[in-house]
């Protein structure tokens, strides 16, 4: 008895020890809050063009990051924004640094000259994992948005994700 234990605790510490380095880490459901601000440039006008830097409205979450299971550090990320869109992305993890694959996402924003765009945005973003549950996304947003024939390019690079694992 006693040695078919040890047996199978051997077992479970080879398994255990075949698996990823990486992925692992960031493997989870998390909650995350998202905050920044991007600059507006309007663009193609015969006017002197405007331009607005605006706060993003704060998005609040859930995240989940899964194993693809293919033997190497990718992962599957799924970002479910409460009253909004869902993002899917793969990502791949190096260490505590994991580096998503550029996405798209919708935004609403607003300027001072109540003036709404609501727009597509290119995001490219990396992070990293601190004390093994709160994981910090650095976020790029570029794109355009086009409203009362107003066109404005879209570019921000302070923004943040922070995700805390559930």
């Amino acid at each position: 008895m006693k040695k078919s234990l040890l047996i199978m605790l051997c077992g479970l510490f080879f398994f255990a020890s075949c698996q990823k380095k990486n992925a692992p880490l960031f493997r989870g459901d998390y909650s995350f809050k998202t905050s920044g601000s991007v600059t507006l440039d309007e663009i193609n006008t015969m006017d002197e063009p405007a331009s607005y830097t605006v706060s993003l409205p704060n998005e609040i979450g859930q995240l989940e990051i899964s194993d693809l299971g293919n033997g190497k550090d990718s992962v599957l990320v799924v970002m479910n924004t409460m009253g909004g869109e869902v993002v899917v992305t793969h990502a791949y993890c190096k260490d505590n640094e994991i580096f998503l694959r550029d996405f798209k996402k919708n935004t609403l924003l607003f300027t001072g000259d109540s003036l709404t765009l609501k727009n597509d945005l290119r995001v490219k973003a990396s992070g990293k994992m601190y004390e093994d549950n709160t994981l910090i996304l650095n976020m790029t947003y570029e794109g355009e948005a086009e409203t009362n024939e107003r066109t404005f390019k879209i570019y921000g690079n302070d923004i943040r994700m922070a995700a805390i694992r559930n």
